[in-house]
């Protein structure tokens, strides 16, 4: 199964958006050719959340891959907006556990990823930080991003760990989408212990995708 949107204009430029499901049930987005683990409805997900962004925002995300959805969010940002993309772009990511969910193999990672970030003109909107995404998570100042993306490190301890460092970064009335929040996983097993210490009550869910958003407004503080 192979869908392509074609044409969609944002920030001035051409997203050409193609979907692909394989015969293992393998979901992948590819944006302007830039291909992710993302399936359809997680697209449409992130892309809603990236057009609604303020002109100068601030944009995270840990576990960028190959730039699919950083891309995503350069190409959909308005003007002034920064998109800093976090992950460990390990030279060889088969060093990485099972638990900690390495994406698909491909061949020198950070190049390939930084060659498409220069293929759709983004260097001056995508900033690559690489590094483990809980300690690099730290160049940001608090209360200083509008809307962070985690989906790095997928074991338990990796993504409680994301959430734990992100939260204080975030603006009061911030977004924080979770990726690949399945029933009974590690994800979202971290997902519900963070949601529990930080007394957030409203965490929700996408139909027919895997990203749960926590919209920080709804927090109760104190």
């Amino acid at each position: 199964m192979y869908q392509s949107l074609k044409g969609l204009k944002f920030n001035s430029s051409i997203m050409d958006l193609k979907f692909e499901v394989t015969d293992d049930g393998m979901a992948y987005t590819y944006v302007n050719g830039v291909k992710g683990t993302l399936n359809e409805s997680d697209t449409n997900v992130l892309l809603n959340h990236y057009i609604q962004l303020p002109m100068n925002s601030k944009y995270i995300e840990t576990g960028s891959y190959l730039g699919c959805s950083g891309v995503l969010a350069g190409l959909s940002s308005k003007h002034g907006s920064t998109v800093y993309c976090h992950d460990i772009w390990l030279e060889n990511m088969d060093n990485l556990t099972e638990e900690s969910g390495p994406p698909p193999k491909t061949d020198d990672y950070f190049f390939t990823f930084y060659e498409n970030v220069l293929n759709n003109n983004l260097e001056n909107i995508i900033i690559p930080i690489r590094g483990d995404s809980a300690y690099t998570l730290n160049i940001h100042k608090d209360e200083s991003i509008d809307l962070a993306f985690i989906d790095g490190d997928h074991s338990y301890e990796g993504a409680l760990k994301d959430l734990n460092t992100v939260l204080p970064k975030m603006k009061k009335d911030g977004v924080i989408l979770c990726h690949d929040c399945r029933p009974g996983n590690d994800v979202s097993k971290a997902l519900r212990e963070f949601c529990v210490k930080n007394e957030i009550q409203n965490a929700s869910g996408f139909e027919h995708s895997s990203i749960v958003k926590i919209d920080l407004k709804d927090r109760r503080v104190g």
